[in-house]
């Protein structure tokens, strides 16, 4: 059932067996698994149904570290969340990204990829992908008939992504959450505070209030916080009644650990010696088994071993050439007098000529190292409440730097052993700083990261908060690495496990 939080009588309370916070891809994903059953649900939603310029605005902070998106923009504050406006690719984290990494400082997670692996699979459906298939390049090369790169898989491996239609949840599993009786779906209802008992051990209510509407308040055995990688911290920075630094902030680490995936679009080109390569399985979607399916360059398991590498993906990009206008007068001139160089521009012919033919832009993805100064904190502007809003301090190691480097290097290798080519680009010419091009994913992760140690982590591998018996954690704000795949599909199947957890808890079994 759908309730506007707006027409609610003021001090008006909810009771729930559960009160889940946040109607995005983990809160929707949450509250489905408890349809039908007796199990009493709150999922509590900022917006509406639609996109509204007020709730929109409470998302409003500011970057003040390295340059990245608006954070008011690259995040959606209505029913359904950020999946609104999601580009719908997937894959599993790989095994590796999970391990406690001796070259990467504060990696490892308290659980394993194979314990999660069950969890993947039910996700596909809920995402709306086709058959749970990643490893397995030939399944789906049997069917489209593409080659792929031929490249020394001791340096560089294809894989496989899966690409959802893409799925808007808010959208997808409306009717079935506005029918289900033991789900209420409370809209335009924004969590001001998580209140607890003097100790800050138990969640006691949440206090809630409207724009322009009743203050109110919720009431539940069992509460879930799902409100994205930065608001999840900011909800507990703000939640401060009893300890003045927050809740589950004792140790000061909520915030810390912000993590992004860290871009470069491109990160060098490959100026092509044969025009007619056939890169297709890498730069365009494919239809098969019910599915949609693209490949990308991956950073094999022994490379990174070896090398001490973070992880990272390339994804292809063919394009033809198009000369700035006066290039093209130039490359003209160049013709007329049958030269190899340009008198008036002092440009070499042969340079000219690389810049315009066909080429292979290379797109990097690359995984950052978990960086405690990098963090969301709360600011001294507010809100339309009154409440603090944030300050996003994206920080980067300067380790991460040099694995970029070594990944473009490691493309350009094979590129040029094979023939295809040769690479230019920025990060060539300067290797000790980042190019003009360095931007971040808007995949935001970390900010509660998940440990069993209380001195290292916020919430346990139950995505229980640490010392809070009560409230728990959803989203990509748990992952304490985040490898180089699209964070979507791994928060939906955390979400799963976190609601079978919750399950066995109110039936009072071990989980």
């Amino acid at each position: 059932m759908f309730f506007d939080a707006r027409q609610l009588e003021q001090a008006h309370t909810i009771d729930a067996d559960i009160c889940i916070i946040g109607a995005g891809a983990a809160g929707i994903t949450m509250a489905r698994e408890f349809i039908g059953s007796t199990t009493r649900v709150a999922l509590i939603e900022s917006g509406g149904l639609a996109y509204d310029d007020k709730s929109q605005s409470l998302y409003e902070g500011d970057n003040v570290g390295l340059p990245s998106f608006d954070v008011n923009v690259n995040r959606l504050r209505y029913f359904g969340g950020t999946t609104n406006h999601w580009a719908g690719h997937c894959r599993p984290l790989d095994a590796i990204d999970f391990e406690k990494r001796n070259w990467i400082p504060h990696s490892g997670w308290p659980i394993s990829r194979r314990e999660l692996d069950p969890y993947y699979l039910r996700a596909q459906p809920i995402v709306g992908l086709g058959p749970y298939e990643y490893e397995n390049l030939d399944f789906w090369q049997n069917e489209i008939n593409l080659p792929n790169l031929q490249f020394d898989e001791n340096r560089l491996s294809t894989v496989v992504y899966n690409q959802s239609p893409p799925t808007r949840f808010g959208q997808a599993y409306r009717s079935e959450l506005k029918t289900a009786p033991n789900i209420g779906v409370y809209l335009n209802a924004n969590v001001l505070e998580i209140l607890s008992n003097n100790n800050g051990r138990k969640v006691t209510g949440l206090k809630l209030a409207c724009i322009d509407g009743p203050t109110f308040s919720a009431t539940a055995k069992i509460f879930v916080l799902a409100t994205g990688g930065m608001e999840n911290a900011r909800i507990l920075l703000l939640s401060d009644s009893v300890h003045t630094k927050g809740l589950g902030n004792e140790n000061g680490l909520v915030g810390r650990y912000f993590m992004d995936h860290i871009l470069l679009r491109p990160g060098a080109d490959i100026s092509l010696s044969d025009p007619n390569l056939n890169v297709s399985l890498y730069s365009a979607l494919h239809r098969v088994h019910q599915s949609r399916m693209f490949a990308i360059l991956a950073s094999p398991e022994a490379l990174l071993r070896k090398e001490k590498l973070n992880n990272f993906r390339i994804h292809l990009l063919h394009r033809k050439p198009a000369y700035p206008a006066p290039l093209g007068r130039v490359m003209s001139r160049l013709d007329k007098v049958g030269g190899s160089d340009d008198p008036e521009s002092g440009l070499e012919g042969h340079e000219l000529r690389k810049a315009g033919r066909d080429a292979i832009s290379l797109h990097m993805v690359l995984e950052p190292t978990p960086n405690p100064d990098s963090r969301i904190t709360l600011s001294s502007k507010t809100d339309l409440f009154g409440q603090r809003k944030i300050d996003v301090n994206w920080q980067l190691d300067q380790k991460d730097l040099s694995m970029a480097y070594r990944a473009m290097e490691l493309a350009a290798l094979e590129f040029g052993r094979l023939g295809f080519g040769r690479a230019y680009g920025a990060i060539f010419a300067d290797a000790a700083h980042w190019p003009g091009n360095l931007e971040a994913g808007r995949h935001h992760c970390g900010t509660t990261r998940m440990t069993d140690d209380p001195k290292t982590g916020v919430v346990d591998h139950n995505c229980k908060l640490n010392a809070v018996s009560n409230l728990y954690i959803a989203g990509s704000s748990v992952f304490p690495t985040i490898g180089y795949a699209n964070p979507t599909l791994s928060i939906v199947a955390l979400a799963l496990r976190l609601a079978d957890h919750v399950k066995a808890n109110l039936a009072g079994r071990p989980s």
